[in-house]
């Protein structure tokens, strides 16, 4: 214990706040996710424009992989983050983009991203509400 306290002190010394950050699990480390192609398949079947899944976020005709890809990485720099609900492991990163990205799911314009990623920074979901 004395050992890791040290090592943390000493990391953040050198390295600044962001040694500090990934040694506790915080953002610095947050900030890298993943993304699979499983992932990706699951938010273009139930969040993608065409999407005939009922009571889902759906985002805006004209998204793509690469911009999907981009408003993740801005949502899980710059948005809030809390605990995953229900009990479930993780956390969801949530950022207002001041602008339609998307859907609700009753239909309303939504501007803000959910982002749902594992405690392995894997990306589960993400969609606008």
């Amino acid at each position: 214990m004395l050992r890791s306290i040290y090592l943390i002190v000493l990391s953040s010394i050198i390295f600044g706040d962001v040694a500090l950050a990934q040694f506790s699990g915080g953002p610095a480390s947050a900030n890298k996710v993943s993304l699979t192609h499983r992932t990706i398949q699951h938010i273009i079947d139930r969040h993608w424009p065409n999407s005939p899944a009922e009571g889902a976020g759906k985002f805006l005709p004209g998204v793509t992989e690469d911009s999907l890809r981009q408003m993740i990485d801005e949502s899980v720099a710059n948005g809030q983050v809390r605990p995953n609900t229900n009990g479930r492991a993780g956390e969801i990163f949530e950022y207002d983009f001041q602008r339609a990205i998307g859907t609700g799911t009753r239909g309303e314009p939504a501007t803000r991203l959910r982002v749902v990623v594992s405690p392995r920074n894997k990306v589960v979901t993400a969609f606008p509400f």
